[in-house]
């Protein structure tokens, strides 16, 4: 278990705003799973994150629950290699108050399992 990853996604989960510095923190650590590394402008929409996704975790399920609210959405997300089996190695699991916070968080703790 890489605990920096995983200690990033607590701190994601835990704020509720996407700070430049979180943000940076975040680019350098996807940095190394990336053939490009990210931009600080691809965490600010759940587009760009989802293609975060795609590009960290190619094939991968994500399921996503949430309310719809402002300031507090109270968003999840799950992340698995297969939606038939559930077996995975590992998965990653996020939440936050924007769904990007959820996806962010999920992403870096699956990458954060995988060592």
């Amino acid at each position: 278990m890489n605990t920096a990853l995983a200690a990033l996604a607590h701190d994601i989960e835990s704020s509720f705003d996407l700070s430049d510095e979180l943000m940076a923190r975040v680019r350098d650590a996807l940095a190394a799973n990336m053939d490009t590394p990210p931009s600080i402008e691809d965490f600010r929409s759940t587009d760009a994150v989802l293609g975060l996704v795609r590009q960290c975790l190619p094939g991968w399920t994500i399921r996503i629950r949430g309310t719809a609210t402002t300031p507090n959405g109270h968003w999840h997300c799950s992340l698995r290699q297969s939606a038939i089996r559930d077996n995975d190695p590992y998965v990653g699991i996020g939440q936050g108050p924007t769904l990007p916070h959820a996806l962010l968080a999920a992403v870096l703790g699956a990458l954060a399992q995988a060592g």
